[in-house]
């Protein structure tokens, strides 16, 4: 009796459990349960998302700053370099022309000697003859 007993309780529990759970609503718990587990999952991944654009936003400004740096740097090294390679060339051009110029002062002043030179010889020259000149038409004259 205790057994049969036992066996309608526990028929009666199971049927009632049976029951409520038929008059509850499956698809709405599992929908709840979806969209729960979604906006927990979609929460999780948000923030891991901005976390990591963070990272990636923090490593882009370190490297455009070292790149910036580098760059700096090569820039300063560049112009210094032709700076002085531009001194070095313009020094170089006035040497030069100051080398022309006493060359051309040395070549006049040779060209100066020569032509006085030249015109006191068609002086000296010049000076014969007239006296030449002269003595030949004084001889003339005497002679007359």
């Amino acid at each position: 009796m205790k057994k049969i007993f036992g066996i309608i309780i526990a028929s009666s529990v199971l049927l009632g459990a049976g029951t409520m759970y038929a008059k509850t609503d499956s698809a709405a718990n599992l929908s709840n349960w979806y969209e729960h587990s979604f906006q927990n999952e979609s929460m999780k991944l948000g923030v891991e998302t901005g976390a990591g654009l963070w990272r990636t936003f923090s490593n882009v400004k370190i490297f455009v700053s070292e790149v910036k740096q580098s760059f700096d740097t090569s820039l300063a090294s560049f112009t210094a370099k032709r700076v002085s390679e531009a001194t070095t060339e313009i020094e170089q051009y006035e040497i030069d022309t100051e080398n022309r110029l006493e060359q051309t002062v040395s070549e006049l002043k040779d060209e100066n000697l020569k032509v006085y030179s030249k015109q006191a010889n068609i002086n000296e020259d010049i000076e014969e003859d007239i006296e030449q000149s002269v003595e030949e038409i004084l001889e003339e004259v005497l002679s007359e």
